[in-house]
């Protein structure tokens, strides 16, 4: 089933929590709604859901508008972060609670429960009750009351939130290989990038109630729309660098008062110089800067702290008065106070206008 949004607008008196939304989920599709609390992530899925109605605009199931449509007449199923199961009731019983409101058999519930638990593999669970159950148990129970309608949409808000670490990731993969088998639409809620890059086939990320780009995880991490997309997309963040462009015999600079590189010829292929201002944002992702003895086009920079992550470690450093990190390999060693010079993969910088935030980046839809 497709969800359409069509110029929707949700205000609570003059509060505006979504603006002018306009975007399509294809049918199938695993699509997270991700960005900063207060973004309009959630007042979005609670408008799916028919829990909160359009200030002005369409959301269409397929062809039909569903703004006056009941949310029990939608056919979708929900999980919530806070897992919402009846502590005296067992875990058959809260499965079947939905089926139980809308008047089925006995053996049609009982044949539904067994299959919607078989699912999130808790069908040897059915007679316990929640007090009895650990948070990853508790929330398949939660999906599995959601599933055992059978939906054609299922919306989970934050639902790991509540999760230790380790099952947050074996959740995760559990979710997103439950809704492949499935075929169904599912949409995550989520300030969790990770989450949203690791599960969603496509990801909407908002941020003051306004969808700041659509697309998938690849293209939003390797090739962001903005500054805020760049900021919040990744994981240790990008490092950006307040610099001007300048132009030097032919050649292309950025540069401030305490680093100046040369932008290889590509770079003119790349981005758009012509139009954007002088004043940019040079952004690159830890993984992208090396630590090298090469002193050319290189910045000058001093370790501030090095933090063992196991497989790599992440090393801070200093460069003027502000602080970068970068991806390095386990067996780098250094000592804090040690000079460093480090290198950029220009083939993977960002250039963002300063004034609109917006990238130069040529070819950008």
């Amino acid at each position: 089933m497709k969800v359409i949004f069509e110029n929707v607008t949700k205000k609570f008196g003059n509060f505006t929590a979504v603006d002018n939304l306009n975007v399509k989920f294809k049918d199938g599709e695993f699509v997270a709604l991700l960005g900063p609390s207060g973004c309009g992530k959630t007042t979005t899925l609670l408008m799916i859901a028919g829990i909160y109605k359009p200030s002005s605009g369409k959301i269409m199931f397929d062809d039909k508008v569903m703004n006056d449509v009941l949310p029990k007449n939608r056919n979708i199923g929900m999980c919530f972060q806070s897992y919402a199961l009846y502590p005296h009731m067992t875990v058959f019983e809260n499965i079947a609670f939905p089926l139980k409101l809308k008047k089925m058999s006995k053996d049609e519930i009982k044949k539904r429960v067994m299959q919607a638990a078989n699912k999130v593999e808790i069908g040897h669970l059915l007679d316990r009750k929640p007090g009895q159950l650990s948070g990853g148990q508790q929330q398949r129970v939660s999906l599995a009351r959601a599933l055992v309608k059978e939906p054609q949409i299922m919306l989970l808000d934050e639902p790991l939130s509540n999760l230790d670490a380790r099952l947050r990731i074996n959740m995760r993969a559990e979710i997103k290989k439950l809704q492949k088998d499935l075929g169904i639409n599912m949409v995550l809620v989520t300030h969790d990038q990770t989450e949203a890059l690791t599960m969603a086939d496509r990801i909407a990320i908002m941020n003051n109630g306004k969808l700041q780009d659509f697309d998938i995880p690849e293209e939003l991490y390797e090739n962001p729309k903005n500054l805020f997309i760049a900021n919040f997309i990744g994981n240790p963040p990008m490092n950006f660098i307040d610099v001007e462009l300048v132009e030097e015999e032919g050649k292309y600079f950025v540069k401030n008062e305490v680093i100046k590189l040369e932008l290889p010829e590509s770079s003119r292929e790349r981005f758009d110089f012509s139009s954007c201002s002088k004043q940019l944002v040079l952004g690159i992702r830890p993984e992208d800067l090396t630590i090298t003895e090469s002193k050319c086009n290189t910045l000058q920079a001093e370790i501030y702290v090095v933090e063992p992550l196991g497989r790599d470690k992440l090393v801070n450093v200093v460069i003027g008065e502000r602080k970068y990190k970068i991806i390095a390999p386990p067996k780098f060693n250094a000592d804090t106070g040690d000079k460093v010079n480090i290198s950029l993969n220009f083939a993977k910088i960002h250039l963002f206008d300063k004034t609109s935030e917006g990238s130069i980046r040529r070819n950008r839809v």
